[in-house]
């Protein structure tokens, strides 16, 4: 059984992380367009269709994670967009790609490119989607009050360390080209 605060928790991380992502690709839509496109898996006339939709699953998966009926199905979205995100990275990679922009949005700037410490943080997030996935196995213990100021400070923190995450990466890449 899971305690029902770390499905609780875990979700609303989640989800903040997908509407962040998805509000920085929608307001900057030309340069996730461009991302994508950078990313050369898709022909040009699939870029558009694909990173609008990109986007709204985005948007879709966290308000499902946000909905305790639909969460194990925000999970599995947010499992899958993760998952293709982080397959983009690694065929780039691969190829010796890594200096085009992620595409990842959130309240960064421009990435400084590809690494695999993204697809350790991707695989982190994943992680992160278990709890919720497996929403329908959690606990029914009845949550007091301690339980929303650990909710709070729980998702707060992890929303902080994955913010700190990507400044760190970000810092790593820049210092590697300097």
């Amino acid at each position: 059984m899971i305690d029902p605060l770390l499905v609780y928790a875990a979700a609303a991380t989640l989800a903040g992380i997908l509407l962040a992502g998805s509000l920085g690709k929608l307001t900057g839509f030309t340069d996730f367009e461009n991302a994508v496109a950078g990313y050369a898996l898709l022909p040009g006339m699939l870029v558009r269709p694909f990173a609008l939709l990109f986007a709204a699953a985005e948007v879709l998966a966290a308000v499902l994670l946000l909905t305790p009926a639909a969460r194990e199905s925000g999970a599995a979205l947010a499992m899958l967009l993760l998952l293709a995100a982080t397959v983009g990275i690694i065929a780039n990679l691969l190829r010796g790609r890594r200096d085009i922009d992620c595409g990842c949005g959130g309240f960064s700037q421009r990435s400084s490119g590809l690494s695999w410490w993204l697809v350790l943080r991707n695989s982190l997030l994943l992680a992160l989607a278990v709890p919720a996935l497996l929403a329908g196995h959690a606990g029914t213990r009845s949550l007091g009050w301690i339980d929303g100021i650990s909710f709070f400070g729980a998702t707060l923190a992890a929303l902080g360390l994955y913010f700190c995450l990507n400044q760190l990466i970000a810092a790593h890449e820049r210092f590697q080209k300097n």
